[in-house]
């Protein structure tokens, strides 16, 4: 498997918080079956931000380095999530290799939790006239293409790809995400699923679970493309492989039966 989304590289974001930490999450991402990892630290997120392009280079040389001294086989790639900014178009042009993953035509944006600014169908044409292809980071954890997954279809339908976290197959952030995850997968809405690992334990490098989760929805199949295909055709700037036919929404939202973890029930 190879993971798109990750905060392993060690203290440049709020992901791993020292070289032991970054190391025990790649121990699990192999154990897991994760093969290639691309560390995405945030951008242009404030104080959860890594400070600039020099600070991720340097740790990605470090612990690449430190990961052949321990024997770990994880392959170590870079990029970037790139909190929407209003200079964002300025910031690729000058700054495109830091931005996009793996040096490719593949770029995450990420929104607010609770907003989707009113251009963002103009910022995804001009992002596409850059030559870029917008990978919206976790839809299912924003609000807005929560309870309007119309509005995502319209931006799927332009072009744009959409990966989903892992975490939220198990609820970590809340029933309401673990709704929309299950929902998206069925509309068509989902290309890649990934870790978005921060640490070892509440948000942690594995995909197998969520994995056999996505394909009691979509397909055993259909479900890997998530996790080998498409990765590898980013990883490679290739053309995804998969890209299931979406489907608009129902008015009326869908109620997904589904088994909380015990943390999460009511005692």
């Amino acid at each position: 498997m190879i993971d798109i989304h990750s905060h392993i590289l060690p203290g440049v974001d709020d992901g791993a918080k020292d070289m032991a930490t970054a190391l025990e999450m790649a121990r699990m991402a192999v154990d897991d079956g994760i093969k290639k990892m691309i560390a995405t630290p945030h951008l242009f997120r404030g104080s959860d931000s890594a400070s600039g392009f020099e600070e991720i280079e340097k740790a990605r040389k470090e612990f690449t380095e430190v990961l052949k001294e321990n024997d770990i086989p994880l392959e170590l790639l870079v990029g970037a999530e790139v909190h929407i900014s209003h200079n964002l178009i300025d910031e690729i042009r000058d700054h495109r290799r830091f931005l996009v993953l793996n040096q490719s035509r593949y770029m995450f944006i990420e929104f607010p939790s609770e907003h989707v600014f009113s251009g963002a169908k103009d910022l995804v044409f001009e992002l596409m006239t850059e030559g870029i292809i917008p990978i919206i980071a976790h839809p299912e954890r924003n609000s807005v293409f929560r309870r309007n997954p119309n509005f995502l279809y319209e931006l799927l339908e332009m072009g744009v790809l959409s990966q989903v976290n892992q975490g939220s197959f198990n609820g970590i952030y809340g029933t309401h995400v673990q709704e929309a995850v299950f929902r998206f997968l069925e509309l068509g809405y989902v290309h890649f699923l990934a870790t978005d690992c921060h640490n070892t334990w509440i948000i942690p490098p594995r995909l197998s679970e969520a994995l056999k989760k996505a394909a009691g929805v979509i397909g055993e199949d259909s479900a890997k493309k998530l996790v080998e295909d498409n990765p590898l055709c980013v990883v490679e700037d290739k053309e995804v492989s998969y890209t299931p036919e979406p489907k608009k929404a129902e008015a009326k939202r869908k109620t997904f039966k589904i088994k909380l973890p015990s943390f999460m029930k009511k005692k």
